[in-house]
């Protein structure tokens, strides 16, 4: 009796926990208790996907869009900087001058210095911003540096800015290729924007050529600059993304002749 009750005892010790209770090894409920079926996981991965895909596009739209504000902060500046070199730079009479444009390839070194020549005019109307020269920032927010166009008569180190007569403006803003209605400008500073078709970049390179004519007039190296609302690939017109901000000649002498008489005519 002792011996049996013995081997009675070892049996039940090592029976399962399970056995003896209505479950059996391997049964549906016992393999759904110890984690998920395939299906479940599959309908948990598909859920996240949807849930990631639902947050990654308002991402990339910030960042789009503080990019495009990070660059139009830059032309601001940009703006305002040219404006403080004018008012530090003066011709023998005591006018002020804009800078001039950073010369691209003809013996340009594209180092953000302005080019002029030794009579005091420009080396180029159309080139780069003289980044260098103002100490604002080298490029916009996609790594390619700004462009710059100013009107000869507005940056002559030897003919200072007048106002009677008002210098001719020679730079032209238009809102459509066919420039209708063009808005006269002193001077002009532009980003390629987001696709930086035909921009100088940092490294001293040159990007890709734009494809639609507008962006395509915008690299020309023609006093002549489009300016309009972004549009896409698809569109008639083709793909413009291009940021441009200028210098009116009202706008320009406003702020430079205060009194008047510090750009009249002698």
């Amino acid at each position: 009796m002792r011996g049996k009750g013995i081997t009675l005892f070892w049996r039940r010790s090592l029976t399962p926990p399970h056995e003896g209770r209505g479950e059996r090894r391997g049964s549906p409920r016992s393999r759904h208790m110890g984690g998920f079926t395939l299906v479940e996981l599959a309908i948990v991965l598909f859920v996240i996907t949807l849930l990631l895909g639902g947050m990654l596009t308002p991402l990339s739209q910030q960042i789009a869009e503080r990019q495009n504000s990070d660059t139009r902060h830059a032309l601001e500046n940009a703006r305002i900087a040219l404006i403080g070199y004018a008012l530090s730079h003066r011709d023998n009479a005591g006018k002020p001058y804009l800078p001039c444009p950073d010369r691209h390839g003809g013996g340009g070194s594209g180092d953000g210095e302005e080019d002029r020549l030794s009579d005091g005019r420009c080396a180029s109307v159309v080139g780069g911003l003289p980044w260098h020269t103002l100490g604002v920032a080298e490029t916009d927010a996609w790594g390619n540096r700004l462009g710059y166009a100013v009107s000869p008569d507005y940056a002559d180190a030897g003919h200072g800015i007048v106002h009677n007569p008002v210098p001719a403006a020679r730079i032209n803003v238009c809102r459509e290729k066919t420039c209708a209605q063009p808005l006269a400008a002193a001077a002009v500073v532009i980003s390629h924007g987001r696709n930086g078709f035909g921009a100088h970049n940092a490294v001293g390179g040159i990007n890709l050529a734009p494809v639609s004519a507008d962006e395509q007039a915008n690299t020309d190296a023609s006093p002549r600059f489009i300016m309009h609302p972004p549009t896409a690939a698809d569109r008639p017109g083709g793909e413009f993304d291009d940021l441009v901000t200028w210098l009116s000649p009202a706008w320009l002498l406003g702020r430079l002749c205060d009194p008047a008489s510090n750009c009249a005519a002698p």
